[in-house]
């Protein structure tokens, strides 16, 4: 195979190239070099990283046509990576884009036979088989091939009709209010998502099931100017993103409109075919009910609002409310 000549490398300036690719071999190689001492998942993680920085190199190009195609192409060559291993990588991100959604009980060998399957709800169907029974790659591989998930289907239509558990309306998995006394003291929106970080277990089990923490000060650029997002969260059961703006003060109309912005961008850039819209949940210190109400008109499914608490009640404080209410 012959190298492209300089002319099909100008998708992008000689420099730029240089600097992805240099960030490509460190990403590889500090991968390399700890997957011999830790288990395959660090090969896992690895990959997703090598995806996530070429599929963010292409978003930022995707206005030149063939960038991808081109991009691909010269890694390949110069990372010594077999085309179709690296096209597999990048269609492995763009199917986990959240890392949280990434078992790390699964091999890289699981997820080679994952992402070949077409059908979302098929993929997810070996993938859970495959982390609640412990498959090997062999048996992953042999459940595949005789299609136990059409199988599977058929059983469950021969069965009675049964309730599921779904989440119809996201209103469910939303309070009005939520704790986050976990968070420590805090004087500004910046520590207070800091202290959420530091504690995201504790602010996940709040929240409620299935949702996932994606990060903090997530990047979107807008007409060339960089935006960040507080913290990402997705939700398993919808399934879909859930963006998180922190306010610790009153809610204010312009809060609303910033988050509207950002809703409207995730379902325009960061959305996949297989999930429900984008949401978004501005949790602030005070929400002043006619102001939540003009600002949300029309977009109450699509935003919404709730207040904290930074800590509980001292045991005092509640005898004296208990005294009040007789």
């Amino acid at each position: 195979m012959e190298k492209p000549t300089d002319s099909s490398i100008a998708i992008s300036s000689k420099e730029n190239y240089r600097n992805l690719l240099n960030e490509l071999k460190s990403i590889l190689s500090k991968g390399q070099a700890k997957a011999y001492k830790a288990v395959d998942n660090i090969k896992v993680q690895t990959y997703w990283q090598i995806g996530e920085r070429i599929v963010r190199d292409e978003i930022e190009n995707k206005e030149r046509a063939d960038y991808g195609k081109h991009l691909v192409n010269q890694i390949s060559l110069d990372l010594d990576i077999n085309k179709r291993e690296l096209y597999r990588i990048i269609r492995f991100f763009r199917l986990y884009e959240i890392v949280a959604t990434v078992s790390p009980q699964l091999s890289w060998n699981h997820y080679k036979e994952l992402v070949d399957i077409e059908n979302n709800k098929e993929r997810m169907f070996y993938q859970n088989n495959a982390v609640n029974k412990y498959w090997s790659v062999r048996e992953l591989r042999l459940q595949v091939k005789n299609d136990l998930f059409k199988n599977a289907i058929l059983i469950e239509e021969k069965l009675p009709v049964r309730k599921k558990n779904l989440i119809t309306d996201t209103l469910e998995i939303f309070k009005g209010e939520y704790n986050l006394g976990f968070a420590g003291t805090y004087s500004s929106e910046e520590e207070l998502e800091i202290g959420i970080v530091k504690n995201v277990d504790s602010f996940l089990h709040e929240l409620g099931h299935e949702i996932y923490y994606g990060g903090r000060q997530i990047p979107v650029k807008i007409d060339g100017l960089n935006h960040y997002i507080d913290l990402l969260l997705y939700h398993k059961g919808i399934p879909c993103n859930i963006l998180v703006e922190l306010k610790t003060r009153k809610l204010d109309a312009k809060d609303v409109g910033q988050m509207n912005k950002y809703v409207n961008y995730f379902r325009l850039n960061r959305q996949y075919e297989h999930e429900k819209d984008t949401i978004g949940l501005i949790i602030c210190s005070e929400s002043g009910m006619e102001e939540a109400q003009y600002a949300l008109g029309g977009l109450e499914e699509k935003i919404f609002i709730a207040t904290y608490k930074s800590k509980l009640p001292s045991i005092e404080q509640l005898k004296k409310a208990v005294k009040n209410v007789r």
